[in-house]
């Protein structure tokens, strides 16, 4: 005649089988965070990478603007000159 499992060992077995699904839940949204967090640290950087981007971009436009600005200032310069010299 086999016994009876003792209810000890029915609860014993539930709480092994709930925390092994837990686990594994667990474990399935861990995957899924770090594929998200991996779309972030992605999407983070092309906006760094075009960031970088347009910063060349103006400091090149800005290179090729400096002798027309230093044109003007020695115009601008020439003038107050010119003014203050009028009668």
């Amino acid at each position: 005649m086999a016994a009876a499992p003792r209810p000890l060992v029915v609860i014993t077995l539930v709480a092994v089988t709930v925390a092994a699904i837990s686990v594994a839940i667990l474990a399935w949204v861990a995957i899924a965070t770090t594929r998200d967090a991996n779309n972030v640290v992605d999407k983070a950087n092309r906006v760094a990478d075009d960031a970088s981007v347009s910063v060349r971009r103006l400091d090149r436009t800005t290179r090729d603007l400096d002798p027309a600005i230093r044109s003007l200032q020695r115009a601008a310069d020439a003038l107050r000159q010119t003014a203050g010299t009028a009668p």
